[in-house]
């Protein structure tokens, strides 16, 4: 198949090989791509040579290299021009495209491999079956013997070999089988066709397990997965005398196998039933059927009440409904029923996160690692509960620890990149969010939190690309909502901006699966006095005012409704006394950021949109995260007749 990728488009391929060198590579002049995830094993062989040899999370690869993943294996690259390529198991594909003046491509022998790319360039995909002149930025292409099938998830395609052509469009696919022309396939959710690629969280705590069995077979597992190897663990089960279907289903969840774990699953006996329904209620979790999910992890701790899998499972559903209490509960009789269950306090870490009571949910991660050490979850939680202390250090070294311990996991690569850009490194820090955004696609936090970073480098086209994604992929999550609305303030586009601030508003009751009701006042503050502004941009000035002391009637100590009233009574006669008032709150609440002193011109717009937004960082709140270390220059000047003249720099 031949998939070319014009204009803004995916670039795939080798088409990396015609761009920038990778720094770092020994064996060739230029590098085409780098591997920064591997789960199982990917084999490479250079051009000219016969022999295979295993690859490593970070090795590089030179033009024409081969590249192949095994069964139950999956990883991702990052080819030098910024694109992410994603394999699934059993596929093989070259970097092929060489020259400066040809086509640049990538050869897909067999597989499926999803792509997701923010950098212009063209591009060809080929397979053996069909053709594809690619418009996009995200789509997926799989094919075998018999047929290719192209995904699109954003952007628009032509597909086409000498039997016929079809265009596709989001969310469309079309599949070419052999001496036919390629035909659209409608799909009904077409994010079910990258259920391989998603992460899935575990919930079996597998290094309690090894303390507690007497089973040989599976302290073999466990050893092995806890030193690296999950195929090893796989293996070692494969291998024993007494089948252990319960921890084979969770480690093929693991490596994104969800039909091989299903099967499992559903032939489970009653001993392992509790632990079975858990594992099925995290499958219908991540699959975004909340209601299933529900119901299976009832039916989890109903089967068997002193299962902590149940209990933990049980945790993330009821987070899902909004209901964090319960969560908090449930996590907490997880680690009850197992005191040395790293897992189950990783949980309670995080939901304690979210209630804002940061002290005590790092004493849970701190006890998650010692318990678990050679777990990548408890590291990652742990890294976050440090990012929201803003204890930058503390926080990128637990994040480069759950990274090297397991490479396939979007948390640490997302909070490592949280951690660079609090740092004041925005560039690093998007690269490594855009990472994790193709680690789990279908994620809308990170999907949001990737636009504001695109947003923060002034690539607005790319933000409200994500921003979209991201409203797609969870329709209840104002997030995307809210920074859309903020960005299109930014480009004078008012009216649009407060429909999607409303909407951010409407839809704030729905962060109480991972904010208190306390930090969601505060929250609906801060979002109040954005609508504020946008009103005062439409010259509503006195609907501004309303909105202002909405927002602190909602929360007397949100320091951004206090400004926004400082601000608009500036322009205001005889409200100088309201005015310094408001001012002098404002600053004796405002967080460390880069506010700026309040001008003396009669000025409306203060160009503080960067500080709107919650300033309480919680776990999955990371807005204050953005507040970084650098240097900012504001101004501004009126002139007029009768030699009038101001000017003012901040």
């Amino acid at each position: 198949m031949k998939i070319r990728l014009p204009s803004f488009g995916l670039c795939i391929g080798t088409i990396v090989a015609l761009l920038a060198p990778i720094p770092g590579l020994a064996g060739c002049e230029q590098a085409v791509a780098r591997l920064v995830s591997l789960q199982g094993n990917l084999e490479r062989q250079s051009p000219g040579q016969q022999e295979w040899r295993a690859a490593s999370p970070e090795e590089t690869f030179c033009p024409g290299d081969k590249i192949r993943t095994r069964e139950r294996s999956r990883a991702t690259l990052e080819l030098n021009n910024k694109t992410y390529l994603f394999l699934g198991q059993k596929t093989t594909v070259i970097f092929s495209g060489l020259k400066p003046q040809a086509p640049r491509w990538l050869d897909l022998l067999k597989g499926i491999i999803y792509l997701r790319s923010r950098t212009p360039s063209s591009m060809e995909i080929r397979t053996p079956i069909v053709n594809a002149a690619i418009k996009g930025t995200e789509f997926m292409v799989g094919t075998d013997d018999a047929e290719s099938q192209v995904t699109v998830f954003e952007g628009r395609i032509e597909t086409s070999n000498a039997q016929g052509q079809v265009t596709l469009t989001n969310g469309q696919a079309a599949v070419a089988k052999v001496g036919q022309a390629p035909v659209r396939k409608i799909l009904l959710k077409p994010q079910d066709a990258v259920q391989w690629a998603l992460y899935y969280p575990s919930v079996i705590d597998i290094a309690s397990l090894r303390r507690s069995t007497s089973d040989p077979a599976v302290r073999r597992a466990a050893m092995r997965y806890l030193a690296g190897g999950t195929l090893g663990a796989l293996e070692a089960l494969d291998a024993a005398a007494t089948p252990v279907p319960i921890l084979k289903a969770g480690l093929l969840l693991s490596l994104g196998r969800v039909e091989e774990a299903g099967k499992l699953l559903a032939d489970i006996g009653k001993e392992h039933r509790a632990d079975a329904l858990a594992l099925q209620a995290i499958i219908a979790l991540t699959k975004n059927d909340k209601a299933k999910a529900m119901e299976l992890a009832r039916q989890a701790t109903v089967s068997q009440a002193n299962s902590p899998t149940a209990w933990t499972a049980l945790s993330y559903v009821q987070q899902a409904h909004f209901d964090l209490d319960s969560a908090l509960t449930s996590a907490n009789k997880a680690a009850e029923l197992s005191p040395d269950n790293g897992l189950a306090q990783t949980r309670m870490a995080e939901l304690l996160a979210s209630f804002g009571r940061l002290s005590d949910a790092r004493k849970a991660a701190a006890k998650a690692v010692q318990l678990n050490p050679a777990l990548a979850r408890p590291w990652a939680v742990l890294g976050f509960t440090q990012l929201t202390a803003m204890d930058t250090d503390q926080a990128l070294e637990s994040f480069g620890n759950a990274i090297r311990i397991d490479s396939s996991d979007p948390l640490p690569r997302f909070g490592l990149g949280l951690a660079k850009i609090r740092e004041g490194n925005l560039e690093k820090g998007t690269e490594e969010i855009e990472i994790a955004a193709s680690l789990d696609p279908n994620d809308s936090l990170t999907r949001s939190y990737l636009g504001k970073a695109y947003y923060e480098q002034k690539r607005n086209k790319l933000a409200e690309t994500e921003y979209h994604l991201a409203q797609r992929f969870d329709p209840n999550d104002l997030t995307p909502w809210f920074y859309d609305a903020i960005k299109k303030q930014t480009e004078n586009r008012a009216i649009e901006a407060l429909e999607d601030m409303q909407q951010a508003i409407e839809l704030n009751g729905n962060r109480a699966v991972y904010r208190s009701k306390q930090a969601l006042d505060s929250d609906l503050a801060a979002r109040s006095s954005a609508v504020g502004r946008i009103y005062n941009d439409l010259g509503f000035g006195q609907r501004a005012l309303v909105e202002g002391w909405k927002s602190l009637n909602a929360d007397q100590r949100d320091y951004s409704a206090h400004r926004f009233l400082a601000d608009t009574y500036q322009n205001l006669p005889r409200h100088e006394a309201a005015r310094t008032s408001e001012l002098l709150q404002s600053q004796l609440l405002q967080p460390l950021n880069i506010t700026p002193v309040q001008p003396s011109l009669g000025e409306q717009n203060l160009l503080i949109l960067s500080g709107s937004g919650p300033s309480q960082p919680s776990f999955n709140e990371f807005n204050p995260v953005f507040q970084r270390d650098r240097f900012a220059l504001q101004a501004s000047g009126v002139a007029g007749s009768f030699n009038t003249f101001g000017d003012e720099v901040t």
